[in-house]
């Protein structure tokens, strides 16, 4: 049992591996973008393409099981992508940590967003 235990942590230790890959080539793009938004003046939010990236991630969720953990790292990963963004243009605020002192990621209530965290509306 505890070599088969081994073996899962170690195939998650694999695909941890991968996602922070491509976490940091995500985030290269996202500097690039934010290079784009400073040359044009344009606003570092844009609430329309992360609504639409929240419906995306919900329709494509194969198990919808999964649907609102999806929808929580994407939510996290446009926030770390806005807050890249704003320390590129000087707008980010020193004092505001979204990681509490114990390196816990803050809580993310899916029901404030309506219905993308309504699994039932998504299947």
């Amino acid at each position: 049992m505890a070599a088969d235990m081994k073996k899962l942590r170690s195939r998650i230790d694999e695909i941890d591996s991968k996602i922070l890959k491509l976490y940091e080539e995500r985030m290269d793009v996202v500097r690039s973008i934010g290079e784009y938004k400073m040359e044009n003046n344009l606003p570092v939010y844009d609430a329309a393409r992360e609504d639409a990236k929240l419906d995306e991630v919900f329709a494509s969720v194969s198990n919808k099981k999964y649907a609102d953990g999806a929808a929580q790292l994407f939510i996290t990963l446009m926030q770390a992508s806005r807050e890249l963004q704003e320390e590129m243009m000087g707008l980010s605020d020193d004092g505001f940590d979204d990681f509490n002192w114990d390196g816990e990621p803050v809580g993310i209530d899916l029901e404030v967003l309506g219905n993308f965290g309504d699994t039932d509306a998504n299947q």
